[in-house]
């Protein structure tokens, strides 16, 4: 197909103009991504304009889940199941995959036409469709067949026994959870007969069955039930999820002149709902398909990309209560006061140093988001038992935080015992997350009128702070420790936590050649390495392929070379503060293109890659989860506060706004969550102009809009509720204008650029010039993949 001038191009710039809607593929470094095109013919809902297409050799991952304790994962083509394949429901898998039929034949998934939406998965196999979707909060699958299919039949993989086929719906006894039944059942009630074809058991139906419903429940009878509920009312509960999630993108709503950025940037706000749920109180799956449980650290890390930059202040309001149930309370215990590392049914563990600190720094976010200090005064007893506890068992005389080896995020062990990355017992970034955690501490405190601990907190704040400079950093040879070891020495290794400590540095200039120099080191194309290629312990690939060793473990290169994509965020944010906007714009945009392009799962990014591509390749492989939350809730925290620039402070009615736009857009129209209404904003570049335009919608109150661009000074403005601020920057001046709800500027300031911050900026430009992602060096040396003598560190 001729496309027309004007018409859909390349990667960041697809724009659409033809009158009918049709699919391009559009070639991206990975492969193709299928997108849907219209300018006069829009989607019937947001949903179904963002169906990727999937073909048949990239056979990507797909997952739903029920927003509750369920999820179903899949891949788009291949029949045979992966390991963690199929319906899992609360940690337990109840069965691995489903079969279907149509006329009499198999239906071929390697042979079908695949599209993948937000709230469903297609697959269309010439005249008949299969339609796989999940409801909020009940147990059910749906998985839809033409009306007029003819005979149908499903059969189901797993370990399941066969119990009863009865008025035309068959039960199931699944070895896990043991003891709940499975109930199966036609859309439209048309009785299902069993049949045995090549030792595998099939349910068909010879009438109109519309495809099938699967229910799980503790009793048969409760299963049966569910099912006949969802024969009633499964159009009900599908259009209740679609107006949910439209509603989310509706209140989260971006449009510029890079597509892939959009569809991405949608794709993963929705993801991300899916993987809030309800399984042991509220909570966020630290990802799929293994982390379907809660870690405190991984969710306190996806909380502000999640549900606040969102605005969804009423299910981060219940998270953070819910885990602060889960807090150690013993004061007899070394972990008393800590929040837990990971919480699943039947199972805690308090095994992590710095998801407490997260859990306090995330209830500050919180209130600057919504404005909710009463949540403050609910959990204070909370916030001081994560002070006390620490200082109690764990604060050394410094005033550091202790731990152990591998209580920090880089955690991984060998039989529980032998640490993987050793980082005891003062690591820099426990130290930095220890400061930041006493320093919003002192605010709750002193809104608490508890000014005691608020005095006590402060001191400790500052001697933290006084010390780590000193004790960690060394100037000459322009370097950070990773952590002191117990006999107080620094350790050298070269690790990306440095990047998490940049705030106690400082000389501007230090702390900019700190980052120039783990940004060249430790952050490829593809994202942030866990240790720097030339140590002895460096795995550039996270699984062994055949030319390596035997020995050769994942568990041992999972914190030592493997890429980590959550830290991305961290690597864009100290980017953004030294005005190198190009450099973060590149590591997000490869980030956004794996969420839609092959070979990542479909709308999501995984938890790792491997440092190297392939020798001759030039990506490297994706590994870990499919489906990660910290992976997606950093990029999307980082296109809001860090590229849009927004910085809210609801309590005080202030919103920071530090934009930094890369080159490649010059049109952005968005409409976000603020406090209790909403903020439209609109952008535009063009001839060297740029120009701003926001507008705050429905809310109670004036805000003040504290204004901050490159090379010119803040500027406050207060925004009346209907009122406009426009900012136009040109080469030479910055106008901010105030325009009244009758269309009339009734205030105009023109600012020009400070000598400071033009010299501050030019500093920076020339500490960052000819600034490059670290590159793979391959050496042909695999010893350094084996497993060393004594790996404890000590």
């Amino acid at each position: 197909m001729k496309i027309p001038a004007g018409g859909c191009i390349f990667r960041d710039l697809i724009r659409t103009y033809m009158k009918t809607r049709f699919k391009i593929w559009i070639p991206v470094v990975a492969g193709l991504i299928s997108i849907s095109c219209s300018r006069d013919k829009q989607p019937d809902s947001l949903l179904e304009g963002m169906g990727l297409q999937v073909r048949a050799e990239d056979n990507r991952e797909t997952a739903f889940t029920d927003k509750e304790s369920a999820y179903f994962y899949t891949r788009t083509h291949l029949k045979d199941p992966d390991y963690f394949s199929g319906w899992n429901v609360a940690t337990h898998r109840v069965f691995s995959d489903y079969r279907l039929s149509a006329g009499g034949k198999e239906l071929d998934r390697a042979q079908a036409a695949v599209t993948v939406y937000p709230d469903r998965l297609v697959r269309e196999f010439g005249q008949v469709t299969e339609t796989f979707r999940m409801f909020d909060g009940r147990k059910v699958l749906s998985i839809g067949l033409d009306q007029d299919a003819g005979p149908t039949g499903i059969s189901l993989k797993g370990d399941l026994k066969f119990l009863d086929l009865k008025d035309g719906i068959a039960l199931f006894s699944p070895a896990d959870p043991r003891g709940w039944i499975l109930a199966a059942g036609t859309v439209t009630g048309a009785p299902l007969t069993r049949k045995d074809l090549d030792g595998i058991l099939w349910l068909e139906s010879e009438s109109p069955a519309a495809g099938f419903f699967l229910t799980l429940d503790s009793a048969a009878a409760g299963a049966v039930a569910l099912l006949e509920s969802a024969r009633s009312s499964h159009e009900n509960w599908t259009r209740q999820r679609i107006s949910r999630l439209e509603s989310l993108l509706k209140n989260n709503y971006f449009r510029s002149d890079s597509p892939e950025t959009d569809l991405a940037v949608k794709w993963m706000v929705l993801t991300l709902d899916g993987l809030v749920t309800r399984q042991t109180g509220e909570g966020i799956y630290a990802g799929l398909p293994w982390f379907n449980d809660y870690w405190g650290r991984d969710m306190f890390i996806s909380f502000a990309g999640t549900v606040l930059v969102t605005g969804q202040f009423d299910v981060a309001r219940r998270i953070l209560m819910s885990f602060a149930d889960y807090q150690n309370t013993d004061e007899n215990s070394r972990y008393f006061g800590r929040v837990p590392n990971r919480v699943r049914p039947g199972d805690i563990i308090y095994n992590t140093t710095d998801g407490t600190p997260r859990f306090v720094l995330s209830l500050y976010d919180y209130i600057r988001y919504s404005g909710d200090t009463a949540l403050v005064r609910q959990l204070y007893p909370a916030v001081k038992r994560a002070a006390d506890g620490p200082i109690r068992y764990w604060m050394d005389a410094n005033g550091y935080l202790t731990h152990d080896d591998a209580d920090t995020w880089m955690d991984a062990k060998i039989d529980n015992r032998i640490p993987l990355s050793p980082r005891g017992n003062r690591a820099n970034d426990i130290q930095s997350l220890w400061y930041h955690q006493l320093r919003v501490s002192v605010r709750f405190a002193e809104m608490t009128g508890d000014s005691v601990s608020a005095m006590n907190w402060k001191v400790l704040a500052e001697k933290v702070k006084a010390r780590f400079e000193a004790d960690f950093v060394d100037p000459e040879q322009v370097r950070m420790a990773d952590r002191l070891k117990p006999d107080g020495k620094p350790d050298y290794t070269f690790r990306p936590n440095q990047f998490f400590c940049l705030d106690f540095v400082s000389s501007d200039t230090l702390r900019w050649q700190l980052t120039r120099k783990a940004w060249e080191n430790l952050v490829y194309p593809w994202g942030v390495a866990s240790l720097w290629q030339g140590d002895p312990n460096f795995h550039p690939y996270h699984t062994a392929w055949k030319h390596y060793p035997a020995d050769y473990h994942k568990d041992w290169a999972y914190h030592n070379g493997t890429v980590w994509l959550w830290n991305n965020g961290i690597a864009m944010d100290r980017m953004l503060e030294a005005g190198q906007i190009q450099p973060a714009w590149e590591l997000f945009s490869a980030m956004t293109r794996q969420a839609v392009a092959p070979p990542g799962a479909v709308g999501a990014l995984s938890e790792l890659t491997d440092a190297f591509p392939p020798e001759g390749g030039s990506l490297p492989r994706l590994s870990g989860t499919f489906s990660q939350a910290w992976s997606m809730a950093e990029v999307i925290r980082v296109w809001y506060q860090g590229f849009l620039g927004l910085q809210p402070d609801a309590p005080g009615r202030l919103v920071r706004f530090t934009p930094q736009i890369p080159d490649s857009l010059s049109r952005l129209e968005f409409q976000i969550p603020l406090f209790n209404g909403s903020l439209k904003g609109s952008f535009r570049r063009s001839d060297g102009t740029e120009k701003w335009t926001l507008l705050p919608d429905s809310l109670t109150s004036d805000v003040t809009f504290q204004i901050k661009f490159p090379e010119f000074e803040l500027v406050p403005a207060v925004v009346y509720s209907g009122e406009k601020l426009i900012l136009t920057r040109t080469e030479t001046d910055l106008s901010v204008q105030l325009m009244a709800t009758t269309g009339e500027i009734r205030a105009e300031r023109i600012l020009f650029p400070v000598p400071e911050e033009l010299s501050s900026a030019e500093s920076a430009n020339r500490i960052f010039k000819g600034l490059k992602f670290a590159a793979p060096e391959y050496r042909g040396d695999v010893s350094r993949l084996q497993r060393p003598p004594d790996w404890s560190g000590r």
